[in-house]
């Protein structure tokens, strides 16, 4: 054992030798070119707010439907309470769909990075 591989022993116990990283659940996509190896959780958002993803339009239609209620209540002169809670209801949806939207586009980023789009 040389001096060398002594001091790297010793600075090695001193440092703390760094652990080996945590593997996280992968799959594998196959490419054209090569198999991309992408995380389960990578999977489950490009699954759920990919390019195709029915989220965005479901939120757009839950927006309309409860905008079209609330405009009957509005002409049907119901309590103002009632009014009230289908825009502030709207509001909460209308939310939601906005947040899809920019889920949507931050997923559908990492995809093209990844090289899957």
């Amino acid at each position: 054992m040389t001096l060398a591989d002594v001091l790297r022993s010793s600075a090695a116990s001193v440092q703390g030798v760094p652990k080996p990283a945590e593997r996280r659940p992968q799959i594998t996509i196959p490419n054209a070119n090569e198999g991309i190896v992408i995380s389960k959780m990578d999977a489950l958002l490009i699954d759920a707010l990919g390019k195709d993803s029915p989220a965005i339009p479901m939120g757009v239609f839950a927006t309309g439907v409860i905008l079209l209620s609330g405009l009957g209540a509005f002409n049907n002169n119901t309590s103002k309470a009632r009014q009230q809670t289908f825009m502030r209801l709207r509001i909460g949806a209308q939310g939601v769909t906005v947040a899809l939207m920019m889920g949507s586009l931050m997923v559908q980023e990492r995809a093209k990075a990844l090289g899957i789009q």
